[in-house]
């Protein structure tokens, strides 16, 4: 009898180490996926012209729709929420996600406004050294996207991946 059970005992200790190493390659591999989808969707936007950027306040149809496009063809199938109320959600068909699941999230950052208000800030009483010249439009995205641990007995364990595009300049 005390064979059967410790017999027992360590068919359980290897079913869940099984799992336990089954758990981290699922992780591991949905995290190189999501990284890979991350790189696809930075090249794309880096491609585009800033002048299809909608005043900053999210990608272009056509941006939008290129995206959606890469992550059907990578077999992107996760949702999560955005960060904060900052990011735009857009969905894996392209459109803006206002019920906020979505596949991935923007966020447009101002470099132009940024450095406006820096040179503002460093001149004292309008006795500035230097003139204030009118800059071109300059901004980055910051890209979040999801991944989860895909183990059948757990649900909704959901984390993301950040990323930033270089400086666009229009």
């Amino acid at each position: 009898m005390k064979d059967a059970l410790s017999g027992i005992s360590i068919f359980q200790i290897v079913i869940v180490f099984i799992l336990i190493f089954t758990g981290i390659m699922c992780l591991t591999i949905n995290h190189a996926k999501a990284f890979g989808v991350k790189d696809e969707i930075i090249n794309i936007i880096e491609s585009e012209d800033i002048t299809n950027v909608n005043d900053l306040n999210g990608l272009s149809p056509e941006t939008a729709t290129k995206i959606a496009e890469k992550l059907g063809d990578f077999g992107y199938r996760v949702d999560g929420n955005c960060p904060d109320s900052s990011w735009i959600g857009y969905k894996r068909d392209g459109s803006i996600s206002y019920s906020g699941k979505a596949a991935f999230c923007i966020r447009a950052n101002d470099l132009t406004k940024s450095i406006y208000n820096d040179l503002t800030n460093a001149c004292h009483n309008n006795n500035c050294e230097a003139v204030i010249v009118g800059l071109p439009p300059m901004v980055y995205y910051d890209i979040a996207l999801f991944y989860q641990l895909d183990i059948p007995l757990t649900t909704g364990l959901n984390f993301r991946i950040y990323g930033s595009t270089k400086t666009l300049i229009g």
